[in-house]
């Protein structure tokens, strides 16, 4: 299967056609699935993950996560058989589209982007929350991000089951937004870095650098803006899917929301902070260089003097008849560079 880079690959095609888009090669299909209640739990991998579908029980919580989305058939039968919007599909398989919040009445459906710690430079994957009474169907672009959720709901003596769908959907979303201050740490490293190279070594190069921070903080604001905006709406959302419980819970997370907001506009400040000490170390060493050729042309003024009047064609200059004239006039010229270099160290250490 081939993946295209650009929204215009779907170009004539009717709405709800799943069609793959991302800047990444879609990574291999894998389903897992767990039911818990207050007394039950059981896991399940492969194609009985996806019978969970079909499990009807009203006190039992049912979870699907779809990770890697190269199987488009599987994924999209799976979307059937739940009985979901075709545009739902259709918005899973473009990694390219915006977070965003949809209230289908009885459906939920939620895009995030997420924040993989393992990635060395800064870049985020979509997540994919659905929900559908006591069904919840998770899809990830990479590997499933939430074993630790996995793992508390596994744990018998843990207050995870005794809440609602509802509660798992905020835990997901929590756990999405503690990536960012993994975002936020790799922003701080790039900023100490680019600070200290400033600083010591202001090379041309390191432009390309500053510019590229720059864009990041831009990118990595905007996600968070439609983050915020995902959490302000679910946090006051009027669903009968979010009870008030939950609705607090997602008030928690919003103030994280916003001190992540708040941090970036501090690491902004410091972008425009790194760029204004380029700048002013860029000048300081033009003038600098500009100092050091206005004193050698000061110097060589009256040397030039010198040579171009006994370089003319007259008879009668002094010592022009002597054996012995240009070593004077040698030593007048050494003279009068020793005395201007003098004077100049002489003001030099009188400003400083």
């Amino acid at each position: 299967m081939t993946f295209e880079d650009h929204v215009s690959a779907k170009t004539g095609l009717p709405p709800g056609i799943p069609v793959y888009i991302g800047r990444h090669e879609p990574e291999i299909t894998k389903i897992s699935g767990l039911v818990y209640s207050s007394d039950d739990f059981r896991e399940f991998t492969g194609p009985s993950g996806i019978d969970l579908i079909n499990t009807q029980s009203e006190d039992k919580i049912r979870w699907i996560h779809i990770s890697g989305l190269k199987d488009i058939e599987l994924i999209n039968s799976v979307f059937i058989q739940a009985e979901l919007h075709p545009l739902i599909a259709e918005d899973v398989f473009n990694t390219r589209s915006r977070s965003k919040y949809e209230d289908f009445g009885d459906i939920l459906f939620i895009i995030l982007d997420i924040v993989p710690s393992a990635e060395k430079e800064f870049q985020t994957r979509k997540i994919n929350i659905i929900i559908k009474g006591n069904l919840l169907i998770s899809v990830s672009e990479t590997e499933n991000p939430f074993e630790h959720i996995v793992s508390r709901i596994s744990h018998p003596n843990g207050k995870f089951r005794a809440h609602g769908i509802d509660y798992l959907m905020y835990s997901l979303i929590d756990s999405v937004v503690d990536t960012y201050f993994f975002g936020l740490e790799k922003i701080e490293d790039m900023a100490e870095v680019l600070e200290e190279r400033v600083l010591q070594d202001p090379s041309s190069e390191i432009i390309r650098e500053i510019q590229y921070f720059r864009h990041t903080l831009i990118k990595f604001k905007r996600q968070v803006w439609s983050l915020r905006d995902i959490v302000m709406h679910l946090s006051r959302s009027d669903s009968d899917i979010v009870t008030d419980s939950t609705r607090i819970f997602m008030r928690d997370v919003y103030d994280h929301v916003i001190k992540i907001f708040e941090d970036l506009d501090v690491h902004r400040e410091m972008a425009e902070g790194i760029m204004e000490i380029y700048l002013s170390s860029v000048s300081n060493r033009t003038n600098e260089v500009m100092r050091v050729l206005t004193v050698i042309a000061v110097i060589f003024i009256p040397l030039t003097f010198i040579t171009g009047v006994y370089g003319m064609n007259f008879s009668s200059l002094p010592g022009i008849d002597d054996p012995a004239g240009h070593l004077v006039i040698f030593g007048i010229m050494i003279l009068i560079t020793a005395l201007m270099v003098a004077a100049f160290r002489l003001k030099t250490s009188s400003m400083v």
